[in-house]
């Protein structure tokens, strides 16, 4: 299992760089977690847009959505192969069709297939099993844990400190945890939704993970400071993910 990163930040991106986007591939799939500010066009320099097998929405704020009707575009106008089935499927929130709709004016987007998360049932893609947990965010939000072929990733969207997420994330080979805030801002951490680096180290030791990466930093936020603190909590091997950087599970 590979990941690649598209974007890394969160809430808005830093100059030259794109938010939340993931390109999940294990098992001959690939499948895109979140979609956000600029991180199409990261894609784009990967795959195909019809090379996508599926796209998992965590949650609906734009910094993990915002790009989802430019993908739309690039499906409708695109140079479809033949083999393309003709839509895509999206794993998210049950509002995200009627989100996605508004925000660009069309009642069907005849481009994608909406599927409801269910946190009771993990979704099979020939090979690569996917589970979900509703986090601790403002809206509806959910991680997801990816398995395959023995390898797992768990990627926690935007958490607050939560068991829920932690159970999740028990034993992965890889956690992308979120480390939204610096160390200064730790104390507003629950009533934000996030997590500092020292927060996400917490997560990784008590989940008892191998390998921790850090990712959604807010652009005033130091991903090395974030490290360090992450570092000090965990004790295991962590790193800050860059933009166009690959990773393996």
């Amino acid at each position: 299992m590979r990941v690649w990163v598209l974007g890394r930040c969160g809430g808005y991106p830093r100059p030259g760089e794109a938010c939340s986007g993931y390109l999940v591939e294990a098992a001959g799939r690939r499948v895109l977690l979140d979609l956000g500010h600029g991180a199409l066009s990261r894609l784009l320099l990967r795959v195909s847009p019809y090379d996508l097998d599926a796209v998992v929405v965590s949650h609906l704020h734009p910094d993990h959505v915002a790009d989802l009707p430019a993908l739309r575009v690039a499906l409708r106008w695109g140079r479809r192969p033949a083999s393309w089935a003709g839509r895509l499927a999206v794993l998210g929130p049950a509002q995200a069709a009627e989100y996605l709709a508004h925000v660009v004016g069309e009642p069907v987007l005849e481009e994608f297939d909406f599927y409801a998360i269910a946190e009771a049932e993990p979704v099979e893609l020939d090979g690569l099993r996917v589970r979900f947990r509703r986090t601790r965010h403002p809206v509806e939000t959910y991680a997801v844990r990816l398995e395959s072929q023995g390898a797992v990733l768990v990627y926690t969207a935007d958490t607050a400190p939560s068991d829920a997420v932690r159970e999740l994330s028990r034993g992965a080979d890889v956690l992308l945890a979120e480390a939204t805030l610096s160390e200064a801002y730790r104390d507003r951490a629950d009533a934000a939704g996030h997590l500092t680096g020292s927060l996400a180290g917490a997560l990784a030791q008590e989940a008892g993970v191998r390998r921790l990466l850090l990712t959604h930093f807010f652009p005033t936020t130091d991903p090395q400071e974030s490290v360090a603190a992450a570092q000090k909590a965990f004790g295991g091997p962590v790193g800050a993910v860059e933009e166009g950087g690959a990773y393996e599970v």
